[in-house]
């Protein structure tokens, strides 16, 4: 289908759509209340805590459209864009008026959005703290005519509902609740950022002849054209370097394979025996996952086990979110950056975001963003690396950050660190994880929402990236990173007092403790730990494990959707049947 054909027929889809959903508009309510954390209301809160607490409440501050509905909108009828909560805002000292610049999806600047298609918001003003505030957002603009035939079915299924346990007055008003809930998601579609990146995507988008990748998604689409906004804007063009691809190896790395329980230097029942434990952990928790073990590079088992919650036992490709061990794909990405000379560990922030101040002791390096030591606090805070101004808004709260002073567990570090990637290689984050570490590591289609917690593999996947650290740095015949950029990765002793019961951090990797039966609680000595002393991985929310013994080249990964009932009574069951089987 021709651009234009398709613009016609996704905008006679939103015609239809605004017939529904818009028959009035209205101005969403501003709250006019003073903030509770300002000096008038809690004078007997410390100044400087104070104005912390300031700091946060700005940053939290959203933007609201006057209108409601007007992601979608007609040339002439520019959108207009303003704080949600305007009076907090003014009383926390952001008084100046806000500049919108707008941009089409060729970043060509223009006074007001003037012809059909993706609009771009660069909203411009100063924070309270003096630093530049900077925002943008999507809008699509409708052609003035619409033409065509296509009449979509815009009704939503809800094939699971009402359910087999459903109440007997819910199943008699199921039509009236499906009905509503159509209502619903129709507007919700068109009343918000996502519905105008959504179809700003699908009108740009060229046909695949197969369903459309993560990365090739309306949102990444998006992300790209931010990115592009911002390089242009800042005038940051000139200083992008691309990423290198991986080096090719003389001889081959060890790739995961198969293989005998001798060439995995493990006794000949080691699958049986660690398979009967997870398939009776299944069987009793009910809790679905798939488990992957390897020695040597030898598979010793990767198994699916339980059933999903249709009923259907589950493949060897369940896909879950791994939580936090997005953080360790967020320290290897970071890897191949710092193999390259293209951004130091030790770095301040300020060496890439151009707004931060230099030599400033409240910025943090790059190690104080991965070793929880940033100052910065918060897991998935203000959009993560999706937003395309993340950096400024931590920027304008900045001046009351401190940095080294005590280790607090963060994923804003993280985030701040790929925004940083983002700009140095002229790539947006989604990209530079699939471009650089999943295609070249012939991964599977990865959707990766944030660098701290919100990757999605399955049980090979991560058996890989396991393997590569394994490897230090390599997989089969790519280098990535060198093995002496390899060991920056790794624990070293934290550089801070107060470091909240922790000795070491690395890079997106610390190192994992797993007791022996008959060990005291608690004990870090070597001798009462299942595995080698420089075990090291991460940890997961959401019970998924990343676990590599380099001394015994071991890795073990599993991934479920959460940890369910009684895991800590079979998580080391499981971790002991392991070391059980192993020769030594």
């Amino acid at each position: 289908m021709k651009h234009t054909a398709r613009l016609a027929c996704v905008s006679l889809l939103l015609s239809i759509l605004f017939l529904v959903a818009l028959p009035g508009h209205r101005c969403l309510g501003q709250i006019n209340e003073a903030p509770s954390n300002t000096e008038a209301t809690k004078p007997d809160v410390p100044l400087a805590e104070r104005r912390r607490q300031e700091r946060r409440e700005f940053q939290s501050q959203e933007l609201m459209l006057a209108k409601s509905g007007s992601w979608f909108f007609k040339p002439g009828e520019t959108p207009r864009i303003l704080w949600r909560d305007a009076e907090t805002v003014r009383l926390l000292g952001c008084k100046q008026p806000l500049r919108v610049r707008w941009f089409d999806a060729t970043l060509r600047e223009a006074e007001s959005p003037d012809a059909p298609g993706r609009w771009l918001a660069w909203i411009e003003g100063i924070a309270p703290n003096g630093t530049p505030l900077r925002r943008s957002l999507t809008f699509y603009g409708l052609p003035k005519q619409i033409t065509g035939s296509f009449s979509p079915d815009l009704t939503v299924a809800f094939p699971n509902f009402p359910g087999p346990k459903a109440p007997t007055v819910v199943v008699e008003h199921e039509a009236e609740i499906i009905r509503l809930a159509n209502d619903i998601v129709v507007k919700a579609v068109l009343n918000s950022e996502k519905g105008a990146i959504l179809v700003a995507g699908i009108t740009e988008a060229k046909p695949h002849g197969r369903p459309a990748r993560y990365v090739e998604s309306a949102a990444v689409m998006n992300d790209d054209c931010h990115l592009a906004l911002k390089l242009k804007v800042q005038g940051l063009q000139d200083n992008v370097r691309r990423l290198r691809p991986p080096r090719r190896r003389d001889q081959p790395a060890t790739r995961l394979h198969q293989g005998t329980a001798a060439e995995a230097g493990v006794m000949p029942d080691a699958k049986a025996r660690i398979d009967a434990v997870c398939r009776a952990w299944a069987e009793d928790t009910a809790e679905p996952f798939v488990t992957l073990v390897a020695r040597r590079g030898v598979i010793i088992t990767h198994e699916a086990f339980g059933c999903d919650a249709s009923g259907q036992p589950i493949d060897r490709d369940y896909r879950c979110s791994v939580a936090s061990i997005t953080k360790t794909v967020t320290g290897i990405l970071f890897s191949l950056f710092l193999d390259q000379g293209l951004i130091e560990l030790d770095d301040s922030l300020a060496t890439v975001f151009p707004d931060y101040p230099k030599n400033d002791p409240h910025v943090p390096t790059f190690r104080q963003c991965f070793n929880h030591t940033s100052g910065l606090a918060g897991l998935g805070e203000f959009g993560g690396m999706r937003n395309p101004q993340l950096e400024n808004i931590v920027l304008n709260g900045i001046d009351v950050n401190q940095p080294g002073v005590k280790y607090a567990y963060s994923g804003l570090g993280f985030e701040l660190a790929v925004k940083a990637m983002e700009i140095v290689a002229g790539q947006s984050a989604v990209r530079l994880y699939d471009e650089h570490l999943f295609r070249p590591l012939e991964l599977g289609d990865v959707p990766i929402g944030n660098a701290s917690s919100a990757g999605e593999f399955s049980a090979i996947e991560l058996g890989i990236l396991a393997q590569w650290v394994l490897n230090r740095g390599s997989y089969g015949p790519l280098e990535f990173i060198r093995p002496a950029t390899f060991e920056r990765l790794m624990p070293e002793p934290l550089r801070v007092a107060d470091r909240g019961g922790w000795d070491s951090e690395g890079i997106g990797i610390h190192f994992m403790r797993h007791l022996k039966h008959d060990a005291p609680r608690g004990s870090q000595r070597d001798e009462d730990q299942l595995f080698g002393p420089r075990t090291i991985g991460h940890g997961s929310f959401s019970g998924c494990v990343f676990v590599i013994d380099p001394d015994a080249q071991l890795i073990i990964t599993q991934v479920r959707k959460r940890s369910g009932p009684r895991s800590g009574e079979w998580s080391p069951k499981f971790f002991r049947t392991i070391a059980a089987v192993m020769k030594k």
